[in-house]
């Protein structure tokens, strides 16, 4: 069963070969501020407008649930190396009208053999909105 997507790079499922899913979903949405000095009083603030959203989620590679944690790990680095643009997909609904890029990633080894064979590995994405 299909969970969600990042375009191709990463696509999340839970069925009877394979369970890569993501958790922790955060989602920031922000908007930008001037702030304008002012003699003996508090600044004064304008409002410029909304600034990117951003998403940040952790995802799980376990060797044991038909997941290749390197293999997937070298994929989404080469994501973020690429800078393009992909839609993110939740279900079935899209998370915005305009794609993101995968801006940073951080990885985990958690599970890793005598041999150096990573069996799991956790790893974190931050995305953020392409305008």
């Amino acid at each position: 069963m299909a969970i969600g997507n990042i375009g191709k790079t990463i696509i999340f499922e839970t069925n009877d070969e394979r369970i890569l899913r993501f958790s922790s979903l955060d989602k920031t949405v922000k908007s930008r501020w001037a702030s304008h000095s002012r003699i003996m009083k508090k600044p004064k603030k304008q409002f410029l407008g909304p600034d990117a959203t951003s998403l940040k989620f952790t995802i799980t590679l376990n060797a044991m649930h038909g997941v290749k944690p390197v293999t997937t790990l070298r994929k989404i680095e080469k994501a973020v190396r690429r800078g393009k643009p992909k839609k993110v997909v939740i279900g079935k609904k899209s998370l915005s009208k305009n794609k993101f890029v995968i801006t940073e990633m951080s990885e985990t080894y958690d599970y890793v053999l005598n041999k150096g064979e990573v069996v799991k590995a956790s790893c974190e994405i931050t995305l953020e909105e392409y305008l």
